[in-house]
């Protein structure tokens, strides 16, 4: 699932959290803890993410390949639950 991909205007991985496994987006840059619904999930200043989950439906459309392509999400974020 690792993947780089854009979410919002910025750069992000699609990858799995590593404590749980839950799909999320985990930040590539310092800066974009400020992101809505960007979280602390680690013990490291950077470990970060957004998770899947907790994304709307008009959200998870927004995610993006570099390209531009949208990306099925619906099924990346129900696949844990």
């Amino acid at each position: 699932m690792d993947q780089t991909v854009i979410y919002n205007g910025q750069i992000l991985a699609l990858t799995r959290f590593w404590a749980t496994g839950e799909p999320c987006l985990w930040i590539t840059d310092p800066e974009q803890i400020g992101m809505p619904k960007m979280e602390f999930v680690g013990g490291h200043p950077d470990e970060y993410c957004i998770f899947l989950k907790k994304l709307t439906e008009a959200e998870l459309a927004q995610i993006t390949s570099l390209d531009g392509t949208p990306l099925d999400m619906k099924e990346e974020r129900n696949d844990i639950e």
